[in-house]
């Protein structure tokens, strides 16, 4: 899923028009629609301001995949068949078949959530 795709689901579930996006975070409409169809792709900053919004996780909207993130901040990985009874040896099989750069992101991503949870249980 492109990052143009992510922000576009992520307005539409969260049932806000073009313009009221662009008002939240204080672009121009045109911006918000060349976004959303590939066409440039929002700075840094607005990209941050927009993960924080919509209580995604940064790197994930960033990156382009096949993940599809939910509500309850878990990662359906659709065609791969990874579920919650997967084996852990299920799942390093699925993960040494990715490409480096794609283990890269996965190993970011969990970083991320670590970090994201040690700040929530007060340790520094």
């Amino acid at each position: 899923m492109s990052v143009g795709s992510k922000l576009k689901k992520l307005r539409l579930d969260g049932k806000k028009t073009l313009k009221e996006q662009s008002e939240i975070f204080g672009v121009s409409l045109n911006s918000v629609y060349r976004w959303e169809h590939g066409l440039t792709t929002p700075k840094k900053a607005i990209l941050k301001k927009m993960a924080e919004y919509y209580g995604v996780p940064f790197e994930w909207l960033r990156m382009e995949s096949d993940w599809e993130y939910n509500s309850e901040h878990n990662l359906d990985f659709g065609r791969d068949g990874i579920s919650d009874d997967c084996s852990e040896e299920q799942l390093l099989k699925k993960f040494r078949k990715l490409s480096i750069a794609s283990r890269y992101k996965i190993l970011g991503y969990i970083e991320r959530l670590y970090i994201e949870n040690l700040d929530r249980s007060g340790y520094e």
